[in-house]
């Protein structure tokens, strides 16, 4: 969860505990939220009317992910905080990828807003940033770009131009991927149905 910044209940579930029921993963969860652990946040999800259940890091649990007894990454890229209402649904859909990755890909995951930090994107530099990143087992940095279906033309063109010399992951619903590639876009597609 470190790596990924907030995760939906089934995500969670199916990384961590895929044999137990869904009531069985919920005690857990609450046992982390109660110990300070863990955040539990309901958000909007894609469709009207429906709403997404997701986790993110408390202060406890940062200062694990971050210190000697836990994997030790650094604190300027492990966020307590879901992002921005807007941004969860599209930070769980970019997180499917993670769980699709082998030990030593995940290890090099980093989010948007990691990358954005360390490209100093806030500060006035830096370039396009894609939704996350990591370096595969070949050895190559792949981007990966989520389109919830709601990037326009303008902007599907800045990312491909801004990504050219990169090989892309994008990620989006189901019948999207012609849009995408309509105006550039190459690579991997990752489908869903929302």
């Amino acid at each position: 969860m470190a790596r990924c910044r907030v995760l939906s209940f089934q995500q969670v579930k199916n990384a961590y505990w895929s044999a137990a029921k869904d009531r069985t993963c919920e005690d857990r969860l609450k046992q982390l939220s109660k110990a300070g652990y863990l955040t539990e946040h309901t958000v909007g999800g894609e469709k009207p009317g429906m709403f997404l259940k997701v986790y993110s890091l408390d202060t406890k649990g940062k200062r694990w992910a971050t210190g000697p007894d836990g994997p030790g990454l650094d604190r300027s890229i492990v966020f307590t905080h879901p992002g921005k209402a807007n941004e969860v649904v599209h930070q769980v859909r970019t997180n499917d990828i993670y769980f699709n990755l082998s030990g030593s890909e995940r290890a090099s995951w980093r989010i948007g807003d990691a990358l954005e930090i360390e490209n100093k994107v806030y500060a006035g530099g830096g370039d396009i940033v894609p939704d996350a990143s990591y370096v595969s087992d070949e050895g190559g940095e792949v981007f990966v770009e989520t389109d919830c279906g709601k990037y326009t033309p303008a902007q599907i063109r800045e990312k491909v131009a801004g990504f050219s010399d990169k090989e892309v992951v994008w990620v989006c619903p189901a019948g999207r991927e012609q849009t995408l590639a309509k105006y550039g876009a190459a690579g991997e597609f990752v489908t869903y149905v929302a």
